[in-house]
């Protein structure tokens, strides 16, 4: 998952050249991803009560099964912050108020998806991934043939691929698309 950190009021290393600015905010959108991802899964089941279930058409099943994909997402985002530490060690140096801004930002942003019922949040977060997915495949592309960055771009591209890919199976209904995000995590 990817942040909108323009309005972060930090800035982010300029000493470290595009290729590792780059890196630095698709790192953030991991730190943004985990913070995003925590809060809708413990509070969205929590927004709807028995009245709003058969109002915006959401079952049980849904609450449930909405807990296991913001947990899963969590998760991915998680493993793959973690990854890319271990691929550029330099990302732990960033400053931890930016991190907690980061966090806060996202945070907040969930109020605004928590009442959305479940297939429109499943839309809504097709439409918002979208674009970071292109993003991060232009980036891949741009650095493929930048030995030192190369593998962490491809990371960034293939995760939000796997998201994107992972939401678009979730809103068609199908019962296995936890697989696209379970192949991610086993090849990291």
């Amino acid at each position: 998952m990817a942040a909108s950190l323009e309005n972060t009021g930090h800035e982010l290393y300029s000493s470290a050249g595009p290729y590792l600015m780059q890196l630095q905010q698709g790192y953030l959108g991991e730190i943004y991803g985990m913070a995003f991802f925590e809060r809708l899964g413990r509070d969205y089941h929590f927004q709807v009560t028995e009245s709003q279930l058969t109002e915006i058409h959401l079952t049980e099943s849904h609450l449930i099964e909405s807990q296991a994909v913001f947990s899963l997402l969590f998760k991915v985002e998680q493993y793959t912050a973690k990854a890319l530490l271990k691929l550029l060690p330099e990302l732990a140096s960033l400053n931890e108020a930016l991190l907690e801004q980061v966090r806060m930002q996202a945070q907040k942003e969930v109020d605004s998806w928590l009442k959305l019922p479940w297939h429109e949040l499943l839309a809504a977060l097709c439409l918002w991934v979208e674009p970071y997915q292109q993003k991060y495949a232009k980036w891949a592309d741009d650095a493929e043939s930048n030995s030192e960055y190369g593998a962490a771009f491809r990371l960034l591209e293939r995760h939000e691929t796997a998201i994107y890919l992972y939401l678009q199976a979730l809103e068609r209904g199908e019962k296995r698309a936890a697989l696209i995000l379970e192949r991610f995590l086993g090849a990291l």
